[in-house]
């Protein structure tokens, strides 16, 4: 190893100094001591290299994922990510711009990414940053309510974790109890995030209520809340189950509600607005700052479902900064478009 260093550092390897006249033995022994700089050079170089290749992967994993490529624009998708064909049922999508029939329906709406942006820009000047913020959803635990590109999923992957308030229709089932809990897992000097609402899911041909799910060709509902309101407005009346809490609150919910539901001209569309409206309520009558050593702030919203591969959509409805030593603050400017 020594003589394959000399050769690759200093050249091939000279005769010993004793077999040397005496006025060239002095060079040979000047460029042996430069070998262990060279060798430290080489190492040092090597070891940043290293760390360089390695800094840039950590960074490129905590990094937002629209930074990391999933396009501001709606059929974005995460760069570098495998391509899988465009579902027939998909080319619909794009010749009817449901983008546009989307906003029809709900003003305001904005994919994930954007609503992610507007977010974090916002609650920056009150110091939430991804260290000392404890981020946390009252968001229904439908799995699709996980896809890439909706923005509970986009705080998740930005903060590492979430803590889960809410149940079926994203209602904060765990009350002011699940409130204390998380509360007291934030840093001393730290804030709360909390995501909150329902959502709803609209299918190619632009049908609110239902969804087209990744590797299914049929549309399914979607969500507990449309399944609640047929319940009701299928003229029976559900059977009372101690096994079923979560529904026998929804149906109970939207009792009072249901026939200005059912006589608007968009009922779906009108069901999912006045349950937000329910599910803001109990979320302001849950939270408080008692425990929260800086800042609470609340978002809230419709979570829509678009078809697969679409990103999911956001509307915001609720936007706001409060804490023990400041009013409740209207943040909902900060996510105009």
């Amino acid at each position: 190893w020594g003589s394959i260093l000399w050769w690759s550092v200093l050249g091939p390897a000279p005769p010993s100094s004793a077999s040397m006249p005496s006025h060239r033995a002095t060079p040979v022994l000047r460029r042996r001591a430069v070998l262990p700089s060279a060798v430290v050079a080489a190492a040092a170089v090597g070891v940043y290299c290293v760390a360089r290749a390695t800094s840039s992967a950590d960074e490129a994993a905590t990094r937002p994922r629209s930074v990391l490529g999933l396009a501001d624009d709606q059929w974005g998708a995460p760069a570098g990510a495998t391509q899988t064909p465009t579902p027939m049922a998909f080319l619909d999508v794009a010749r009817k711009d449901l983008h546009s029939t989307v906003a029809g329906f709900f003003p305001g709406v904005m994919n994930g990414s954007t609503a992610m942006s507007k977010l974090l820009s916002a609650v920056e000047p009150y110091g939430l940053a991804r260290h000392n913020t404890v981020f946390s959803t009252s968001v229904c635990p439908d799995e699709i309510n996980s896809d890439p590109g909706h923005l509970t999923t986009l705080l998740t992957g930005y903060y590492g974790k979430s803590f889960p308030l809410g149940g079926l229709g994203g209602v904060p089932y765990w009350g002011r109890v699940g409130f204390f809990a998380m509360s007291h897992n934030v840093p001393e000097d730290g804030h709360i995030l909390v995501v909150f609402g329902p959502h709803i899911g609209i299918t190619p041909d632009g049908e609110l209520g239902k969804v087209l799910r990744r590797g299914r060709s049929a549309k399914s509902t979607c969500g507990a809340l449309t399944t609640a309101y047929d319940q009701l407005t299928s003229g029976g009346r559900p059977r009372g189950d101690r096994r079923e809490p979560y529904w026998a609150w929804i149906r109970d919910a939207l009792r009072p509600h249901l026939a200005a539901v059912r006589d608007s001209s968009q009922p779906m569309m009108a069901l999912v607005r006045k349950f937000y409206q329910i599910v803001e309520d109990q979320v302001l009558a849950i939270t408080t700052t008692s425990y929260c050593p800086g800042n609470l702030v609340l978002l809230g919203g419709i979570t829509i479902n678009m078809p697969h591969p679409a990103p999911g959509y956001f509307l915001p409805l609720h936007f706001s900064v409060r804490s023990k030593i400041m009013q409740p603050k209207d943040l909902m400017p900060a996510l105009q478009l």
